[in-house]
């Protein structure tokens, strides 16, 4: 889903029709991945 919108630029409308997931679905899991790209660059080792 990050890929599709962040790289395809995709709308949620058409990755729904690809995937056969409904839209809200779509922005729970890409407002996720989100949220782990962002902890993940602030994690410092």
């Amino acid at each position: 889903v990050f890929n599709m919108k962040y790289y395809d630029e995709m709308k949620y409308e058409e990755m729904s029709d690809v995937l056969g997931t409904s839209v809200g679905a779509l922005k729970s899991s890409f407002h996720l991945a989100v949220k782990k790209i962002e902890a993940y660059l602030l994690t410092e080792d």
